[in-house]
Order: structure tokens, then sequence, then C-alpha cells
């Protein structure tokens, strides 16, 4: 039996994405011996096949009528059916797409000059659903067939090796319970992978952010903010999201579907200013019905101006329309963009006043953040922080316990100084924070210190990135801090390191030879607490924490007595006093290659020995004295 495949949207006005359904309608037939094939040249085509099984997924897609009246054609998809129609047949429903089905296809597009990257989808991804179903029912989304979410199949089902990443289609995947089961799955195929269906930032707890940020995820996390309404829902958890998260994310933002007026077009002026705060990117997602709008311009012009992040990171929206014009030959009348912005700008000053000249680089509050060698990515929420009571601000007057309890939480890394640097900070003096800090730090022995790091439960773990590797001790635990002060700009690493080398000649160094020692000692002196490496662009950028800047007013007694007390912050050396043993470290450098472990060990032991320089009871305990 010869089995013909539409893809009516593909037909229609082409689509960057294969489907699924006949994809696995292909695969079921074929295993059955039948031949398949996919009908992409003409309508007519339909003649030569003995079943017919056409799919669409958008409303829009046409087709000719008289195609949908022959008596072997099998239709289904969203396109058709609001709810989709018919299920698949379970074993249908199960069996391993055919990705070949547009292999033909693509092949031809590509020979005639289509950039192969317009077809990735079809090429390089195995695709399927691990869950199905979702419990909202958003009255724009066609998905309502289900109550709650499921389990649909295994990874297996759907997975080839021979594709290089996954990309599921699942509706609410945190809706589901087992969750952390799917991931768990995903993670064992080795594949980057992605949720093109967004996820469902209302739903996101710490352990959600923390697993979905320490996976092998591929591209962007893509959220959405379909409602106004969600507004003090939407900034807790993007802040709960960026605990863990030093990308930006995207999300995306329904337009056109509650109204299509001038009060539509200022909640998604108000929801992009939102997640320009919180340092997202808003993707704008047009309802169909913004086309009978007398704003359909604006409309435009917003997706244009969002959907593009060159432009959206660097041009308000009024900078955008002004660079439209200007790019336009004929200067005697407006762009489009332009004679828009002035049109609903002159009928609604302030909506214009209070968003246009909003810009994604100056409202930003993720900026700077926590950067390396630190076990969070950002702040967390100040409301958290009053709960657990874990407020800086604590710190100023404490009891006994309260020190403790702090020293306990700074070195285990659970609290961050640098959180004291972003806008939305509640706990606002810095400077007496850190100075309190201080304070703490001396009043407690080096022993007493490491009691308390011994019985916390929840210790930062040694990675590849947190064991140190440095030249000189010196350079990264008071040179570093010292030149980034004095300097009072950001440096990059080879500026530093050209610094820190001027006892040698810096114009015998190579670049790369400044670059590499520059970016040892900062990191050192980053796990320290008195540097912080943040990224911007392709360049590192080294600045002195905010203890960093406090230290450098101390005299040198106070400063060394201080040092000493810093280096514990660092896992590997941790993890030696933890067990008492000086024979820890080679455990902890299981992670590293055995070459670089042999250089990092030296660089290990030496640290740990500054700690315990003149402290002979210590020494004797972890057993440094055969070292």
């Amino acid at each position: 039996m010869k089995i013909g495949l539409l893809d009516a949207d593909l037909m229609d006005h082409g689509t960057r994405h294969p489907n699924l359904a006949l994809m696995k309608i292909a695969g079921y037939y074929k295993d059955k011996g039948d031949e398949v094939a996919l009908i992409y040249h003409s309508y007519s085509d339909v003649h030569d096949y003995d079943e017919i099984f056409i799919s669409k997924v958008f409303t829009f897609s046409d087709i000719p009528k008289w195609i949908l009246n022959l008596p072997n054609v099998h239709i289904g998809g969203t396109g058709f059916f609001e709810n989709g129609g018919k299920d698949l047949p379970e074993e249908i429903e199960h069996h391993k797409p055919y990705y070949d089905l547009y292999k033909e296809y693509v092949e031809k597009q590509i020979e005639n000059g289509r950039n192969r990257v317009t077809f990735a989808d079809y090429l390089d991804y195995s695709i399927g659903f691990t869950t199905r179903g979702c419990f909202r029912k958003c009255a724009f989304c066609v998905n309502k067939k289900y109550d709650r979410v499921h389990r649909h199949s295994p990874v297996s089902e759907f997975y080839d090796p021979d594709k290089p990443y996954i990309y599921l289609w699942d509706d609410n995947i945190l809706a589901f319970p087992q969750w952390e089961e799917v991931l768990d799955d995903l993670e064992k195929t080795g594949k980057p992978f992605q949720f093109r269906q967004g996820i469902d930032l209302r739903l996101m707890t710490d352990r959600k952010a923390y697993r979905f940020n320490h996976t092998h995820y591929h591209g962007d996390f893509i959220f959405a903010f379909d409602h106004l309404k969600d507004k003090q829902r939407i900034i807790e958890k993007v802040q709960l999201w960026k605990r863990y998260s030093s990308r930006v994310c995207k999300m995306y933002v329904l337009s056109g579907f509650d109204s299509q007026d001038e009060k539509d077009i200022e909640s998604v002026f108000e929801r992009i200013s939102v997640l320009m705060k919180y340092g997202s990117l808003p993707y704008i997602m047009r309802y169909e019905k913004y086309k009978e709008s007398r704003f359909k311009g604006m409309y435009i012009e917003l997706a244009r101006w969002c959907n593009q992040p060159q432009f959206f990171k660097k041009k308000s929206f009024r900078e955008f329309c002004v660079a439209n014009q200007e790019c336009k030959k004929n200067k005697e009348t407006n762009c489009a963009a332009y004679q828009t912005m002035l049109d609903f700008e002159q009928e609604f000053p302030e909506i214009a006043r209070k968003y246009f000249d909003l810009r994604f680089d100056r409202e930003n509050i993720y900026q700077q953040q926590y950067g390396y060698g630190r076990r969070y990515e950002n702040k967390p929420l100040c409301s958290q922080c009053k709960t657990e009571g874990t407020c800086w601000t604590g710190l100023i007057q404490p009891d006994e316990e309260t020190e403790k309890r702090f020293l306990q939480l700074y070195f285990t890394k659970k609290i961050d100084l640098e959180c004291l640097r972003y806008s939305n900070s509640e706990c606002k003096d810095k400077e007496l924070i850190s100075e309190a800090l201080i304070r703490v730090l001396l009043k407690y022995s080096i022993e007493e210190i490491l009691e308390l790091i011994s019985s916390a439960t929840d210790v930062e773990p040694v990675t590849k990135e947190n064991i140190p590797q440095y030249s000189d001790l010196e350079d990264a635990s008071y040179g570093v801090n010292k030149i980034l002060i004095e300097a009072g700009e950001e440096l990059i690493f080879e500026d530093l390191g050209y610094y820190l080398e001027k006892k040698r000649d810096p114009n015998t160094i190579k670049t790369v030879a400044l670059k590499k020692y520059g970016e040892n000692h900062a990191k050192l002196a980053t796990l320290m607490d008195l540097a912080i490496i943040g990224k911007r662009g392709i360049k590192s950028k080294i600045v002195a924490s905010v203890l960093g800047e406090s230290i450098y007013k101390l005299d040198e007694n106070k400063q060394a007595a201080l040092i000493k007390k810093l280096f514990i912050r660092i896992p590997i050396v941790q993890n030696v006093f933890r067990a008492n043993d000086i024979n820890q470290i080679d455990k902890d450098l299981d992670v590293l290659s055995v070459t670089t472990k042999k250089r990092r060990r030296s660089n290990v032991i030496n640290v740990v020995r500054s700690i315990v320089e003149d402290n002979e009871e210590l020494s004797k305990k972890i057993g440094l004295q055969g070292e």
C-alpha cells in the first residue's frame, strides 16, 4: 500500500518544524512494509496514493477543499480541530518517528541554495513528548484536552542517537509531579535538550531552578508573561530563577488577546518594562485579532523591536523607531515605524512618557552578577532572607549565636555580600555591613571557624573550576585587591596580569602569559571573596568585591589575619579540615586529569600551609608534617 503524508503548514507557507504526528504515522506504516512518502511538490500528487494523511497545526494554513472530500483522506491536528481531533491509535502514537520523512524535501531545498540552519529542526533533533497535558486551560491555548499533566512516553521511544539534540513539545513539564524523573531520563542520553513550548515560570521552585540550570540545556530557557495580573508572581519567580542562572532568559508576551486597544498596548509595555528590570528578553506573541486593531502598526513595531535581541538590548523603543527612520533613503516621508510611534505618542503622551525611553541595558538590575567562584549566580529574594533570618542587617548588632550562624553561612557561601550591590536589595548600607562582617571574622579564631564549617550539613562541592591555580600566593591574596582598588575601574585579565608582573619586565612576557597570570590570580582572589569576575561581552571584567573594598582600608596585621581565614572559603581547602586529613586533597583532585592534578596539588598544599602557619597543633591534626 502507498501511504501519502501531507504537511498542510509546509505546503501553504513553509514551516521550520517537522510534523511529529506525520513522522509517527510514517514510521508505523513503514515498519508494516508499506511505501510511505511526503507529498510536497503539488496537491495533485495525492491521486498517486492509496491512503492520505493530512496534518495541520495552524488554523490559517490554507488547503484546497476538494482534497478534504476525497474518500481516502484522513485529517488531524489543531489546524483542523480546536482540541487536535482524535488521538492517534496507541500503536502509532507510541511508535518511533520516521525522521527521514522530510529528507528528500530538505535536501532539495539546500541544493537550491537555502541555508541548512533553516532546516536544523528537521536534521538535528530527536522530537517527542515526555508528558502531555496542562491544568491551566488558558483561553488562547488549543491545549484543553487534558485536566492534568501525565507521563506520555519515555525518551527512548523517540530518541535517535544519531541526532545531536533533543527537543520536547511537552505542554507543562513543571506541572508534572515526577518532573525530575523526566530530567533524569533526558540526561542519561548525554544529549543537550530543550522544551520548546516554554516552561511555566509560575510553578518554579528552588529545586526546579537548580536542576534545570545544572542540566545540559540547549539554547534559551523560554518562559511566558501572558497577563499583567501575574506581575507580582512573575517578579518573584524570575528572581528565584536568576538566583541559579546567569543567562538571559526569554519570555513570551501575549498581545492583542484580552483587547486590541491602547490598554492592551500599555499592558504589553508594562510587561516589557518588568522583564527589562529583571534581566529577561520579551518575545511578542501577537494574537490574530491584532490585525483588526487600529493600533496594528504598534503591535508590529513592538514585535520588531523586542523579537530582535540585538536591537532590544541596546535601544529604547523610541531609539529603535528613530533608527528605522534614519535608515530610510527618502527622508521627505516618515517610515512606518517612526510614524506609528509619533501617532501613538500624540494620542497617548502619558504612555509614551512612561515607556518609550526605557532601555534594557539601563534598567536591567543584573548587569553585574556574582560571577565566577560563588555558589549562586545572583542574590536571593529579600523576602526569603527575611523569612530565614539571613538579612545582612542582622549582623550589625548580633548576639553570639547570630554571629556563628552568619559565619557558617558565609563560609559555606549560602549568603554573599555581593547581594548588597543590587538595586533591589533591601539591605542598603553595604559599607556598614561589610565592616560588621570583618569585625566578626577577626573575633573568631581559625579553629572556631573550622568547627562551624565542620558542623555544616550543606557545603559547596569541589569542582574543576574552584580548585586554585596560581604562581604567587601573595599576588592573589594582596596584589589583586590592591591593583583593583587603586585602578578605580574594571580591569580585564591581561591588564591585571600586566600590573601584577611589573616586578618583572612585562615587555618580555607574551600577552597570552599575562592574561593567564591575571586570570589565575584573579580567580583565587575571587574564591577568597576579594574580587568579582563578571562576564560582559567576550571579555571578563574584574572589580574589587564589597569585602575587598573594606579590607583594603585596614592595617597590614588585620589584613594578614583576615587573609588566612578567607583561604578557608575554598571548598577543597575546607574538606582537608573537615576530614582532618591532608590526603583528602588527593581524593578531591580526582575531578582533574592526572597531569593537572599534579600541578594543582602543590597549590592547595601551600594554601593549607599558609592557614596553619604558627599553629603546630592544627598542622599535626591534619597530618601536614609529611608534606
